[in-house]
């Protein structure tokens, strides 16, 4: 998050909101000032992910939500612009067990969202796509 690390979502709308604003428009490729886009982390993310598909043995992931993201999709088969929408949840294990077309999925969650710390750090319901829903829009 660059110079917005450690603030909260409400934080950085109330302090930046022109930066709010323009992530809410471009999640993909919104860079905070000082930080990195979705599209940089991927690029960056690229040569990992090929050596994890090489691995035979269980590994483990420990990261961001951004970073994870990014993993999952690319072995959830999701395209570049999904990645950043994609639900992963704090306190939860995802398992993903490779096979022939995809991978298969297992969530665990350690601590229910209801004995977490308010801390902030969910993301606003404006950071997520609205689908076109012609009865929503009538």
């Amino acid at each position: 998050a660059g110079t917005c690390d450690g603030l909260t979502y409400k934080e950085i709308e109330q302090l930046f909101p022109v930066e709010f604003k323009l992530r809410q428009e471009d999640k993909l490729a919104y860079r905070y000032p000082r930080g990195e886009s979705y599209m940089d982390v991927t690029l960056r993310l690229e040569a990992l992910a090929h050596e994890m598909e090489r691995t035979r043995e269980p590994v483990l992931i420990i990261g961001h939500q951004g970073i994870l993201r990014i993993l999952y999709a690319y072995f959830m088969g999701l395209t570049r612009a999904e990645a950043p929408y994609v639900s992963i949840p704090l306190n939860h294990v995802i398992q993903l067990t490779p096979h022939a077309y995809g991978c298969h999925e297992k969530r665990i969650c350690l601590m229910e969202k209801s004995e977490m710390l308010k801390d902030g750090q969910d993301e606003p319901v404006t950071s997520m796509p609205v689908k076109d829903d012609p009865v929503m829009n009538a």
